[in-house]
C-alpha cells in the first residue's frame, strides 16, 4: 500500500515524539508546539503564561501581544501610563472569583464604574418628597429631592508575590490557577479592610472613619467592659428604618464568639448558625453576621483595658465603591531576593476609592473587650 504524503508525515511526527517522550524530553516537545501557536489559537491559560514570560524578559513586542490593552490615562487626556493591562480573560476570571467570593464585601456595595482619577457622585440624600393632592386638577405640587455629591479619587492597591521562575515554565493551567486563587484572595482581604477601616489617605475612607458616624458606647464601657447581649441586641434600632433592611453586624471572631453564648429570657440561643459558603450567613436577633479573623481594631484602650474592641452594624448598599476596572501587573527578576532565590517578583495592581454616602445607614458599637 502507497501511503500519502499527509500519512508519512503523520507517521514521522508520532515517531519523533515518542523517541523525544522515552529520552524524558516531553516538556520539550510541549514547549515546541506551544511556541509554534498563534495568539488566537492559545486557551486562556497558555496566553497568561506567554504574558508573564514576554514580562520577566521585558519584550515589548511579545507583551503586546498578550496583553489586555494599555491603561488610559486617568485625567481625560489621549496619552496613557504606558502599563500593560492583565490579559482580558485573566483579569475577567480574578473578577469574577472575586464576586463569587461569600465574603467579599464589595458584592454587597455599590460599585460604580469611572474612567478618571478624580470626581464627583450624585448621591440622593432625603430621596423624594410626597403630597397628597386635593384634586385632580389642582396644579401638581413638585417633588424635592436633595442631592448630595462624593467626591472620590481612586488610588492604585498593589498586591505582591514572589513566583519561582521554574513556575513559569510549568503548565500554563498550573499558573493560572494559582495566580487567579492568590490574587483574588488578596484583593478580597484587602478591599473588605478598606471598606471597614480604610483611613481615606491614598486608599478607601472607611465606614468606621466616616465622618457623622453614630457612635454607640457599650453599655459596660464605663466599667467591666463586658459585650452584654442587650448592646448587640439594641444596636440595629440606632439605625433608622429606612436603612435596616438589607443591615448586618460585622464583626470580629472574638465578638462572634462572645454572641454565640447569648440568649434570650427563655434560655433560647439568639445565634443561628449558616453557611456562608451557600450564601446564607450566620444569624443573630434575626439580623445576617459577617465575620473576620482581625478587620476591626483588638488594641483600643478604654477604662485602662488595652484590649477592646468594636463592631458595626449597617447597610452596605449607602457604601459606593468607585471601580477604576483595569487591572495590570509588573514583573521584577533583577532585584537582591529574585536573583538569590531564582524568583520572579510578580507586583498586580487595581485603582478603586470608597466612601459611605449616608453615614447614619451605619452605628458603630465601641468600649468592649475582644
Amino acid at each position: 500500500m502507497k501511503l500519502t504524503e499527509k500519512q508519512l508525515q503523520a507517521i514521522i511526527a508520532s515517531t519523533t515524539e515518542a523517541v523525544l517522550q522515552e529520552k524524558g524530553l516531553a516538556n520539550a516537545i510541549r514547549k515546541i508546539k506551544f511556541s509554534e501557536k498563534k495568539p488566537d489559537e492559545m486557551t486562556k491559560e497558555e496566553k497568561t503564561l506567554r504574558y508573564f514570560q514576554a514580562k520577566m524578559d521585558n519584550n515589548r513586542a511579545e507583551i503586546m501581544k498578550y496583553c489586555g490593552g494599555v491603561e488610559k490615562d486617568l485625567t481625560g487626556g489621549t496619552a496613557g501610563s504606558g502599563q500593560e493591562l492583565l490579559p482580558t480573560e485573566f483579569q475577567a476570571d480574578i473578577i469574577d472569583r472575586i464576586v463569587a467570593d461569600p465574603r467579599a464585601l464589595r458584592n454587597m456595595c455599590t460599585v460604580v464604574p469611572v474612567t478618571f482619577r478624580n470626581g464627583t457622585w450624585p448621591v440622593g440624600a432625603t430621596g423624594i418628597n410626597l403630597t397628597w393632592e386635593s384634586s385632580d386638577t389642582n396644579p401638581l405640587t413638585p417633588t424635592n429631592p436633595t442631592f448630595s455629591s462624593l467626591a472620590y479619587s481612586v488610588s492604585r492597591l498593589d498586591g505582591y508575590t514572589a513566583i519561582a521562575r521554574d513556575l513559569l515554565s510549568d503548565t500554563p493551567v498550573n499558573l493560572y490557577g494559582y495566580l487567579v486563587k492568590q490574587y483574588s484572595k488578596a484583593f478580597v482581604k484587602a478591599e473588605n479592610l478598606a471598606i471597614m477601616t480604610g483611613s481615606g489617605t491614598n486608599q478607601p475612607t472607611g465606614i468606621v472613619n466616616t465622618p457623622g458616624i453614630l457612635t454607640v458606647p457599650s453599655i459596660n464601657a464605663g466599667g467591666s467592659n463586658v459585650l452584654s447581649c442587650d448592646d448587640l441586641v439594641g444596636l440595629p434600632y440606632y439605625v433608622d428604618v429606612t436603612y435596616r433592611d438589607g443591615a448586618a453586624y460585622y464583626m470580629n471572631t472574638g465578638a462572634v464568639r462572645q454572641a454565640k453564648l447569648m440568649k434570650d429570657t427563655q434560655g433560647r440561643y439568639l445565634w443561628v448558625d449558616g453557611d456562608i459558603t451557600k450564601g446564607r450567613p450566620a444569624t443573630f436577633n434575626g439580623f445576617p453576621v459577617y465575620e473576620f479573623t482581625s478587620i476591626f481594631p483588638e488594641n483600643l484602650t478604654v477604662n485602662a483595658k488595652t484590649t477592646c474592641s468594636e463592631l458595626l452594624f449597617g447597610n452596605l448598599e449607602y457604601y459606593y465603591l468607585f471601580d477604576k476596572g483595569e487591572m495590570g501587573s509588573e514583573i521584577n527578576t533583577q532585584s537582591d531576593q529574585a536573583f538569590k532565590n531564582h524568583e520572579a517578583l510578580v507586583k498586580m495592581w487595581e485603582r478603586l476609592d470608597g466612601k459611605l454616602s449616608i453615614p447614619k445607614s451605619f452605628a458603630l458599637l465601641t468600649g468592649f473587650l475582644k
